[in-house]
């Protein structure tokens, strides 16, 4: 019977942090920040993949030159 008790204690203290810690997290997501860190990283993105498209089409274009 002690068992069962110190399991069931032990198991609400995990279900207690658990259920802490996503709370505390959602609040995290939600903060202001996101969509101005979103736009700045969709934006650097866009900016990576414009510079790995230019050196593509010259590496490909120096390639046609020299055959």
């Amino acid at each position: 019977m002690e068992v069962w008790v110190i399991l069931g204690a032990f198991g609400a203290v995990v279900a207690a942090a658990v259920g802490w810690v996503a709370w505390r997290d959602r609040e995290r997501t939600a903060s202001a920040e996101d969509p101005v860190a979103r736009q700045a990283a969709v934006v650097r993105q866009q900016r990576y993949e414009q510079v790995r498209h230019v050196s593509q089409a010259d590496i490909h274009g120096r390639a046609e030159r020299q055959s």
